[in-house]
């Protein structure tokens, strides 16, 4: 049976239902690709991708590196057609890529309306087919974060997709306990996130990088068993230091959107998202071979075939 189809058996259910018969793509729930990522050390890249161009020129740089790819798709865009454009898209230019879909849902508070909004924002990114959500629970009084985030979190959880709790800077930057407190608050729930991601600003030098990767790295050991994803702003010092790090994941900080923006005069529709696409695939091309994430994707698709038949049928 040929690799790719062998892979394709371990895409959501729901995920499927939305892709066209025979599609290629492959999106996989982080859950899937986390363990084989640890075991190989791997730092898995993700890209927010507000537009088509941008997706496609990140599944274009990922494929000729061979690179597993997150895409993440940025707060106020519609998941359905977003969904349907990036897997169009891997489906012609990274047929049998490992991918990771990702959106994200912010909680206004813990009163009902906020709760019950965010529950409907999360039912909307799983039903579009998506295979990762992230929550922002940073505005809901500490107290109630693990009720009010295990049950936004629920449509995800049983759908066994992967799952992230972005975790407030000051509980991640100086004071670990707070964030364990937190993990350990959501887990009492019965919730336990599959990574914690921490948004960092960009670091100003070296050294700084150095430092920014040290602090994640202390983050994910104290955690223990929860892994980290960085997301922000990146440097290539920061990329560099990162590479053998326990963190499992860095967000590209919107760097290949800023980079695909047209500057004016260029009129052509076409002509625009060329440009885009190729100002993409540069950016990603960077970010990937930064991460040391060329090649992942054969190692990452045979370490979830050999968990999967070491647990047998």
């Amino acid at each position: 049976m040929p690799v790719i189809s062998r892979l394709s058996a371990f895409r959501p259910a729901r995920t499927v239902q939305r892709l066209p018969p025979r599609s290629a793509a492959c999106p996989l729930s982080f859950r899937d690709l986390l363990a084989p990522a640890a075991e190989l050390g791997l730092v898995l890249p993700l890209v927010r991708a507000p537009s088509a161009a941008v997706a496609r020129g990140a599944l274009v740089a990922a494929k000729a590196l061979g690179s597993a790819l997150g895409l993440a798709l940025p707060r106020g865009g519609r998941p359905d057609r977003w969904f349907a454009e990036v897997t169009a898209a891997a489906d012609e230019v990274a047929a049998g890529l490992p991918l990771l879909l990702a959106g994200e849902v912010v909680v206004a508070g813990e009163g009902a309306l906020d709760v019950e909004r965010a529950v409907s924002e999360t039912w909307a990114l799983v039903d579009a087919g998506l295979t990762h959500v992230s929550i922002d629970g940073g505005a809901v009084a500490a107290p109630e974060r693990g009720r009010v985030l295990a049950e936004v979190a629920a449509p995800a959880v049983e759908r066994g997709l992967g799952v992230d709790w972005i975790v407030p800077l000051e509980d991640a930057s100086g004071a670990a306990p707070r964030a364990i407190a937190g993990l350990q608050a959501l887990v009492r729930r019965g919730f336990r996130p599959d990574l914690a991601a921490v948004r960092c600003p960009a670091p100003a030098d070296e050294a700084a990088a150095r430092a920014q990767a040290d602090t994640l790295a202390r983050l994910a050991l104290a955690l223990r068993g929860t892994p980290v994803m960085r997301c922000g702003p990146v440097t290539p010092a920061l990329l560099g230091a990162l590479q053998g790090s326990p963190v499992r994941a860095c967000e590209d900080g919107g760097a290949a959107e800023e980079r695909a923006a047209v500057e004016p005069g260029a009129t052509a529709p076409g002509e625009e998202a060329e440009r885009r696409e190729a100002r993409a695939f540069a950016e990603v091309t960077d970010l990937v071979e930064g991460l040391g994430a060329a090649g992942s994707a054969a190692a990452l698709v045979s370490g979830i075939l050999r968990r999967h038949e070491e647990r047998g049928p």
